[in-house]
């Protein structure tokens, strides 16, 4: 038999059940559940808190915890280590397993889709005269300052800028090269990107790319050299001599802000001269130097040799001679055609400017 004591006492142990349970999950608009992921948006109802701790944040629905991140910032500002803010409704933004929390829809970008880690920094280039234009846009949902700074080959720091996302960088590589790029605004983020900014040479099977001076004669399987004196003048050199073969020309810096310079030589014929002892003609039947400049790839004569053999030379399809000596183009491509009665020595390469990351 139930005694009415037992009765009482057990009613009022329901009671204070339900005055925890209240107390827990308050009427409103219910209590919303928290989204296992490490990069989303949503929404919380019932009494949510959040507090950092030394290395991690913990949510909390009452004295449940609920969720763990990496850092909790609300409002922008990351919170201290023993800070709590709590509100409801409150709204949550988790990117690369961070917790952005704001108390006012205002303030919320809730709705649209926020962009993964990866995609928090986008980075897109153009080959634009002069050189390669990167944009760097910043799309975190912080008011915390990211900065920018890009780096040379040899480490020195040519470009740097801050601000606040979302924020766009514009940077340009005025030379040929490759460069090193960090984006950061620790601890949301902290990356390394490399940048190339280069000239892409894609050529017949008997044509051969050098940077430095060669002077062999590998004919018949190569009939074209090309010869990359770009690095000479990122090194600050005054003059070069270049040779293509036995005999060396001397070549001064192109213009300043000049983006990569070649020097080509091409034979026309194979053995026209192996048995007449004129070695001196070896690839210099024609020379010419493409550099490329903000007004577009420059294609000059330097010099020729007179050959029994008939010999053209072509840019984009149009035929170039000593007497109209130099021919300008469009970025980011050039075509350049040799073409002899040895059909063995036609020689073509296609320049083209490339601008890319990794």
């Amino acid at each position: 038999m139930i005694a009415f004591r037992d009765i009482l006492i057990f009613a009022g142990l329901v009671a204070l059940a339900a005055a925890v349970i209240a107390s827990l999950f308050p009427m409103r608009e219910g209590v919303s559940p928290v989204p296992a992921c490490s990069d989303c948006a949503f929404k919380l109802t019932g009494g949510y808190w959040i507090r950092q701790y030394g290395n991690y944040a913990a949510l909390y629905l009452g004295t449940r915890e609920a969720a763990r991140y990496g850092w909790a910032y609300v409002d922008g500002r990351p919170l201290g280590v023993g800070e709590a803010v709590g509100c409801d409704p409150m709204y949550v933004h988790v990117l690369n397993g961070l917790a952005y929390v704001s108390c006012n829809s205002n303030n919320s970008t809730l709705g649209r889709v926020l962009p993964t880690a990866a995609e928090g920094v986008d980075i897109s280039a153009h080959p634009s005269r002069p050189g390669c234009t990167f944009t760097v846009d910043v799309m975190y949902n912080t008011s915390t300052t990211v900065r920018l700074e890009v780096y040379d080959e040899n480490g020195r720091l040519i470009y740097s800028a801050s601000g606040t996302p979302p924020v766009s960088f514009n940077f340009n590589a005025s030379v040929a090269g490759t460069y090193r790029m960090h984006v950061y605004a620790p601890p949301l983020l902290d990356d390394w990107y490399t940048l190339y900014a280069k000239i892409n040479i894609k050529a017949s099977r008997n044509v051969a790319v050098y940077t430095s001076n060669s002077t062999e004669d590998l004919r018949p399987d190569i009939a074209l050299k090309i010869i990359d004196i770009t690095d000479y003048w990122k090194k600050g050199y005054d003059l070069v001599w270049v040779a293509p073969g036995p005999t060396y020309y001397r070549y001064g810096p192109p213009r300043s802000d000049a983006f990569a310079d070649f020097i080509l030589g091409w034979h026309c014929c194979y053995p026209c001269d192996r048995f007449f002892f004129v070695p001196h003609h070896v690839y210099l039947d024609e020379v010419w130097r493409l550099t490329f400049t903000p007004s577009g790839p420059v294609f000059t004569h330097i010099d020729d040799q007179i050959e029994r053999e008939s010999k053209y030379v072509y840019v984009d399809g149009k035929y170039v001679n000593a007497r109209n000596g130099t021919y300008t183009g469009s970025d980011p491509t050039i075509t350049v055609k040799f073409v002899s009665s040895d059909s063995k020595m036609n020689a073509e390469a296609v320049f083209t400017k490339v601008c890319s990351w990794s």
